[in-house]
């Protein structure tokens, strides 16, 4: 029979080979706010690990159990919020969420380990974290951005797998205790093992993840600063230069165009054929994009795998035009890339005399219809209908 500190510590070892994995492509790779949530969490599953190495040598280190339940709530939370930042969903009422569980879990401990408790001193705490935690991480896998890629299944399903174990744990403990039960079934020998299955799911699945995102994002503009025409300016940059511009066209009353130009693919592209390929198609879009946008049109990252462009023009007809002048442009660049294979391209087209001038509805019914020119073969310029 394979003795506790063994498990712990091939555990351990395994998570710290993820984790330095990860943190070092990060390191090399432009930052990216998930690939940053996820690169702590890494981070606090190593000192998890750690902490518990510390508890199964001398399992009279009481603090060794009060930080290693912290820092696996905190960990896996972090995770969640990862997957959130993905999905380029709010991680502020989140976040907080995970600091509040990850004390309760740190007090919780505390408390019954000051009162005479044992080493399982504050678990259903921390299982009740851990499996809500788990569960929400799991459902956020199967929505938007994540749901959309086949890569993130595998991290849904161990993520889901998780939150069943410790939700499991709790039954278990409710029924027999801490007994021999618990530990054949639900002890920390069957938990080491799961963790190792997520370390290793999580590092292949959230580094393929990033690599189809990371040269998308990185534009040079600092976050603060306005957009002005040749360069790429950030998701809130944009924002607030279609925002701006909008104010201006209607009191002009001129008729204003938002594309978006969505890149389908780009994920898959990394994967198949290699990062440097990936990253060749991403910087040939955006170098082309800078070079045959209209002249004076702003340009800004409009999330993953799209490119906003704001312009003023005559017509439907001319908006139309102007925007089949860039995919050609578009097409002839990416197609010379060597050793790729050409992404969907699809430019959605939202005027104002059709949309409004509400910013954020103009720059969601032209990311939605550049969705649907990406993904259909009538054609690759589709100018948005009224809803």
């Amino acid at each position: 029979m394979i003795d506790q500190f063994s498990v712990s510590l091939i555990t351990a070892l395994v998570v710290l080979v993820c984790a330095v994995l990860f943190i070092f492509d990060t390191l090399l790779r432009r930052p990216e706010q998930s690939g940053r949530f996820w690169a702590v969490g890494f981070l606090c599953a190593v000192l998890t690990t750690l902490f518990y190495v510390v508890w199964a040598s001398a399992p009279e280190t009481d603090w060794a159990v009060v930080c290693g339940n912290t820092a696996s709530v905190v960990g896996t939370g972090l995770m969640w919020l990862g997957c959130r930042a993905y999905n380029r969903r709010s991680v502020r009422g989140p976040g907080a969420l995970v600091a509040v569980a990850g004390f309760a879990a740190a007090v919780t401990a505390s408390v019954e380990l000051a009162a005479g408790g044992n080493d399982w001193s504050g678990s259903l705490v921390m299982f009740a974290a851990l499996g809500v935690v788990g569960a929400a991480a799991s459902v956020e896998c199967f929505r938007g951005a994540l749901g959309a890629s086949r890569t993130a299944l595998p991290l849904g399903l161990v993520f889901g797998v998780q939150a069943a174990f410790y939700f499991a744990r709790i039954v278990v403990v409710a029924m027999f205790g801490y007994g021999e039960v618990f530990l054949l079934w639900a002890g920390s020998i069957p938990a080491s093992f799961l963790t190792v299955t997520l370390s290793i799911t999580a590092v292949v699945s959230a580094s393929v993840l990033r690599a189809g995102r990371a040269g998308v994002r990185g534009s040079d503009s600092p976050e603060g600063r306005d957009a002005g025409p040749s360069e790429i300016v950030t998701v809130t940059g944009f924002r607030r230069a279609v925002a701006v511009s909008a104010q201006r066209a209607q009191a002009r009353r001129e008729l204003m165009a938002v594309w978006v130009i969505e890149l389908d693919g780009l994920e898959y592209i990394a994967t198949a054929f290699g990062l440097d390929v990936g990253d060749d198609v991403v910087r040939t879009w955006r170098d082309t994009m800078t070079a045959n946008a209209p002249t004076l049109a702003i340009l800004g990252e409009v999330g993953s795998e799209r490119i906003g462009v704001i312009t003023v023009v005559g017509s439907a007809a001319d908006a139309r035009r102007q925007a089949m002048a860039l995919y050609r442009s578009l097409f002839e660049a990416l197609a010379s890339v060597e050793g790729g294979v050409l992404p969907a391209i699809g430019i959605g087209v939202a005027l104002s005399d059709v949309v409004g001038y509400d910013a954020d509805a103009l720059i969601e019914m032209a990311a939605a219809t550049a969705t649907r020119a990406s993904s259909g073969v009538a054609s690759a310029v589709l100018l948005a209908e009224p809803s």
